[in-house]
């Protein structure tokens, strides 16, 4: 340790210079607050991603009518009063369990096998008639109804039927939805030829009122029919005696309680009668659903949304990396080699750099067909010009350094030279390039998806604005199906923004000049 005098004549310790610590790339990145931002914006969309199946319940493409079109989120309830009683969806299996019998207790009732499906089967007992009957009145069974023939010749002019119900109880506590459905496979078998199996099936209101909704009559045997009743169909208008355009389910649910569905089937078989019935699905499409509701044809938009993420993620990278790749080879081969190579490949990423890329990426997806992989690859074709001269530029630099000369003069083939020396030295350009172009590429595939050249297979979010675009969102203002796909957009592309101009900070020699 030396000494030194002072001024004052003081004698004074001088200390030994300091060491500068080695600063690591994530000590410098770490102290840049947009940087930590849109890292923590990525971090959140791949774990999103990621984790899809567990934060949603339902498939995004395959999972339709899951509510009414076009339902609102479950918390517009607290937002709004039009949504303060709006239903939500009602959907169940009413199974044999879940059916209490009316009439015909002792009739046969359980569950079986019927053509490798599941069924109820409703044993009916063969119908007795009262006495013996007119002959006249056989005559005439062909032209009247049994009620019509009551009148004419007395109560003993029908002939006895057996007769079996059953109903179930659905609790309604809403206002009025747009529709109902219920839907069930139907048989009947082992009637004698001659009979008529009638079934009906009526929904009664909490004030008692009946809706006769639907009905069947079987002449003899009847093949498995697959019966759907939906509240807008015409038929159920005619049963019930409305106008094409009065709306059933308006009138049928407007009150709150408990409504009752009731099963009635007879049969004036002399044979008897076996019905097959599934169990019923019963579905009423709610104006409220989930997290962010439902598009046009009924189907989640929160699963849309999340699963949109993992696309956008894919087409991102891959599509960036690919035109990083092409962009850094033809760079570095560009402007190492020079001369007539060099020429040519300039010339060549400057016709490419005057062609407007997005009619270009238009042609070729019409072309092409609607493929995730088509857009990736042409979305990293017409991306890769701007790091080749970027690269090149780098590599003009470089090749004029001692150390590459020093490898040529020991021997080292101008491969080795590029791929050992150049390569590693524009790795922090070629970096910060490869996340500025994520953004560029998830953009450029929402721009072909909005138009409807993307793949309607797969849930993104281009696709999901174009949809909201052409099926209504505007007209009904929809919001909860415009804004998220579009926030989604902004926020990922702006958090790819900040992680890019950061990491270009750090590494470009340009910015680490100037800081």
């Amino acid at each position: 340790m030396s000494e030194t005098k002072g001024g004052n004549g003081n004698n004074m310790v001088q200390e030994p210079p300091k060491k500068l610590k080695k600063v690591t790339f994530w000590q410098q990145y770490r102290r840049k607050p947009l940087g930590m931002i849109g890292l923590t914006i990525v971090i959140v969309y791949v774990l999103a991603a990621i984790a899809a199946p567990l934060i949603t319940q339902y498939d995004p493409t395959k999972d339709l009518f899951l509510a009414d079109n076009l339902a609102a989120p479950l918390w517009m309830r607290n937002l709004s009063a039009k949504y303060k009683d709006a239903p939500v969806t009602i959907s169940k299996m009413v199974g044999l369990e879940d059916w209490t019998v009316t009439e015909g207790t002792d009739y046969g009732f359980a569950g079986t096998t019927y053509e490798d499906e599941e069924f109820m089967l409703i044993e009916m007992p063969a119908a007795s008639s009262s006495g013996e009957e007119d002959p006249m009145i056989e005559i005439l069974k062909d032209i009247y109804t049994p009620e019509e023939l009551a009148e004419m010749f007395g109560a003993d002019a029908a002939a006895s039927k057996s007769a079996y119900s059953m109903e179930f109880t659905l609790p309604y506590d809403y206002s009025p939805p747009n529709t109902f459905n219920f839907s069930f496979d139907y048989a009947v078998e082992g009637s004698s030829p001659e009979s008529t199996t009638v079934a009906r099936l009526l929904i009664i209101s909490p004030s008692g009122k009946e809706y006769d909704i639907w009905g069947m009559d079987a002449y003899g045997d009847w093949p498995i029919s697959y019966i759907t009743v939906d509240g807008r169909d015409v038929p159920v208008k005619m049963r019930l005696g409305l106008g094409f355009f009065d709306d059933p389910s308006k009138i049928i649910l407007s009150e709150k309680g408990d409504y009752t569905v009731k099963f009635m089937v007879e049969t004036d078989s002399a044979t008897g009668a076996k019905i097959y019935l599934t169990p019923v699905k019963v579905n009423i499409p709610g104006l409220l659903h989930g997290i962010l509701g439902t598009d046009h044809m009924g189907s989640d938009l929160w699963s849309q949304l999340i699963y949109g993420a993992r696309i956008s993620l894919m087409i991102g990278l891959t599509a960036a990396f690919i035109s990083v790749f092409l962009g850094t080879t033809v760079g570095i081969i560009s402007g190492y080699v020079g001369g007539a190579v060099d020429e040519v490949l300039m010339r060549f990423v400057d016709v490419l750099l005057a062609i407007p890329s997005l009619p270009i990426l238009i042609v070729l997806s019409a072309l092409l067909g609607t493929s995730v992989w088509n857009v990736v690859i042409l979305v990293a074709m017409f991306s890769w010009m701007g790091t080749a001269r970027l690269v090149r530029s780098q590599t003009l630099t470089l090749k004029e350094r001692a150390f590459v000369e020093a490898a040529k003069a020991s021997g080292a083939t101008d491969g080795y030279v590029m791929v050992t020396h150049i390569l590693p030295n524009v790795m922090p350009l070629v970096f910060s390039a490869l996340v500025l172009r994520i953004p560029s590429a998830i953009l450029t595939e929402a721009s072909l998806s909005f138009l409807g050249l993307g793949d309607p297979r797969v849930p993104t979010w281009g696709r999901m604005l174009q949809n909201a675009r052409g099926f209504g969102a505007f007209t009904v203002m929809a919001w909860w199906w415009l804004l998220p796909p579009g926030l989604a957009l902004t926020f990922l592309s702006l958090a790819f923004v900040f992680i890019g101009n950061t990491v270009n900070e750090i590494l470009n020699p340009r910015y680490r000049e100037r800081s």
